[in-house]
Parts: structure tokens; sequence; C-alpha cells
């Protein structure tokens, strides 16, 4: 179970995901968390492959940077990832050497979801068109969240993927509030949704630096 601290600039109320194909615009300056700082100083290279671009072209993995390739990553992915909660310190995991090595891995939510993406920028989808989000726990308990990785198509339209609780789809099928997002250029970098439907910033107007959330990562 990771657990993160998010350092908000107000208190959430974003609406569900229900009806939305684009992503909604983001608000207010970016929330810092630690795990996600570790993960780009231990992958600088997270938003493109250098470091496994010859393994991966070996590997037999898909190519191509359309729909289809996100959801046979999905499937490999999810086939070669044994779900584990953390335990201990918290930290923000990529999988690609040893999943492209054929391993098994252990892995919870951010894990696959971080993963998933950076294999879909090895099998050539450009990084601006991938990102992370934070959501709800579809588990519905009130003090945890949930992280899937998301793909914008040509048409704008946002879909999800690298989610332990269910394959590639729609943003529109996702029924849990949508929080945070991040762009896999800079997931140290996570900013605030709005609600889409009337314009308003998905929270009150708490300074800066006034809350911090404990929030659990399944």
């Amino acid at each position: 179970m990771f657990r993160a601290i998010l350092t908000a600039t107000s208190i959430l109320m974003a609406l569900p995901a229900s009806g939305f194909e684009s992503m909604p615009p983001t608000s207010g300056p970016a929330i810092s968390v630690p795990q996600a700082r570790g993960l780009m100083q231990r992958h600088p290279d997270l938003a493109g492959c250098r470091d496994y671009r010859e393994v991966y072209a070996a590997s037999g993995w898909p190519r191509g940077d359309g729909f289809d390739s996100i959801r046979r990553i999905d499937d490999l992915l999810r086939k070669r990832l044994i779900f584990r909660a953390d335990s201990g310190g918290d930290r923000w995991a990529l999988l690609t050497g040893d999943v492209l090595a054929g391993k098994r891995v252990d892995g919870d939510c951010e894990d696959m979801a971080i993963t998933a993406a950076h294999l879909a920028v090895c099998a050539g989808i450009p990084a601006d068109r991938l990102g992370l989000l934070i959501t709800d726990s579809p588990k519905a308990s009130a003090d945890e969240l949930h992280m899937v990785a998301f793909y914008r198509d040509a048409g704008d339209r946002v879909w999800v993927f690298g989610d332990t609780f269910g394959k590639p789809r729609a943003l529109s099928r996702v029924q849990e509030r949508l929080l945070f997002t991040a762009s896999i250029r800079n997931v140290s970098a996570w900013y605030s949704l709005r609600n889409r439907s009337d314009g308003a910033i998905g929270t009150s107007a708490t300074p800066v630096g006034q809350m911090s959330m404990w929030q659990q990562f399944p």
C-alpha cells in the first residue's frame, strides 16, 4: 500500500469523469510529491527510452503510436505484474527493465501506471500524449487514492490504461473522481483538475502549504 503526501492548494471537490472524453483543464500551481521527485532522480529519461531502446526493439513488444499498441502493452504488462502493496517506505518504481527481460514483478497501482506509460514511450508514442492520473480509489475507501496512466489520441480523446483495477478504456468510463494529473515528461509536477461542466476550480481557496493530505495508493 503506497502512502504519499500531496501538498494541496485546497480541499478536493472534483467531479466524476463520467461523460468526459478529454481531460478537464488543470488549475493552480504544481503540487509536489516526494515519491515523484525520487522517481525522476532515478530515471531522468522517463519521457524517453534511451536506456531501454535496444532491449525493447529485441523484445517483440508492440511498436506504433496508436491505441492498439496501448492495449497490447497493457495486456503484456498485466501478465507480468503480481499486485503487491508496498510495505515500509514509499517508493514509486519503474519496472521496465525487469518486464522486458521477461521477469514476473511485484508492484502496485503507481508502479503499473508509470511502467505502462514508459513502455508506451518505448513503443513510439510521443511523450506529450502520455501522462498519469490520480483518482479516488475504486474500492471507495475514504483514505485511498488510485493511479492510472492515460493516452491522448489525435482527436484529443483520452484513454486510461496501466490500471490495476481494469483494462484500457475511454476516460468517460472512469467512474471515480479525477483529482490530479501529471505529464510523463515531468511526473514531479502534479496539477489539480477543474470541474469541466462550469469551469470552477475543483477545490476551495486554501493557501498553499496549509493542508497536507496523507493518501494511500493501492
